[in-house]
């Protein structure tokens, strides 16, 4: 059986990431252990079946996960297992824990308690703490689309990007706006890649098991992981999201460009 973390999160719809939630959980406390999880033991029966006593499920209560919530949580991990090998928690839509549950479930992802997991599923990375993000390992279950764009606008795209790191001189930001907006690409599609890119450096940034989208401009994702700090990967791409909307809503694209270009001068 492959060596599983203490804390996890799980990216993509509440479906796709249950599943996977659940077959971790059956691998974690599997009866045949050279065949984890093997599907047909009591215990995996009983997780898929969402009956085990070691496995919980935790749920929004209104539109959000409370710290209420995530005290319960860490009072039962400190107890032993019931029938299995690993206590496992598992938070749908985590996205929406507040801003206290997240700083107490923090405690417990610094500190781990022996044989219990956590697995944070969410669809939106964003609204999850910095500090949390880089105690998990970051899986991507959502069926994301291989890159729409040539190989050369990408690299482009991502040196220019990489370049306003660097850079500090605001002058260039108009001469560089305007090659974008004049690119042949849509700019919607060039928005997503970046998106896609900040997502790449995000999985390089905390470790993580999951392939890159742009996997043929590792070089690149690579310097960026090395440049940005994880508070500044979430912002970048908060940045990149809003101004796809921008385009979405038929903004000007040059504007759009420049916003984008300057605001990511001041996240780093």
């Amino acid at each position: 059986m492959k060596k599983i973390s203490h804390a996890y999160i799980f990216l993509g719809t509440d479906d796709e990431t249950t599943g996977e939630a659940l077959k971790l959980a059956q691998t974690a406390n599997c009866e045949n252990e050279d065949l984890a999880p093997c599907g047909f033991c009591k215990s995996c029966r009983k997780i898929q079946n969402k009956v085990h006593p070691d496995v919980a499920h935790i749920y929004p209560e209104g539109a959000s996960v409370k710290i209420e919530q995530v005290r319960k949580l860490i009072l039962d991990s400190a107890g032993k297992a019931v029938e299995g090998a690993n206590k496992v928690y598992i938070i749908h839509q985590a996205h929406t824990m507040t801003v206290q549950a997240q700083n107490a479930l923090l405690k417990t992802l610094e500190d781990p308690i022996a044989d219990s997991i956590v697995i944070l599923l969410s669809n939106n990375l964003k609204q999850l703490i910095p500090t949390v993000i880089s105690r998990c390992q970051v899986r991507d279950f959502s069926h994301l689309a291989k890159p729409l764009l040539p190989e050369a606008t990408r690299q482009r795209i991502a040196d220019i990007l990489l370049d306003r790191l660097r850079s500090r001189d605001l002058a260039e930001i108009g001469p560089l706006a305007r090659e974008l907006s004049e690119t042949d690409e849509k700019a919607e599609e060039m928005l997503e890649f970046i998106i896609s890119l900040y997502r790449d450096v995000l999985l390089a940034k905390t470790n993580s098991s999951a392939s890159f989208i742009n996997q043929d401009l590792q070089a690149t994702i690579d310097k960026f992981a090395s440049e940005l700090s994880l508070k500044a990967v979430l912002l970048s791409l908060d940045l990149a999201t809003r101004q796809l909307k921008a385009v979405k809503a038929r903004a000007n694209k040059n504007l759009v460009w420049y916003n984008l270009l300057l605001g990511l001068e001041e996240v780093v």
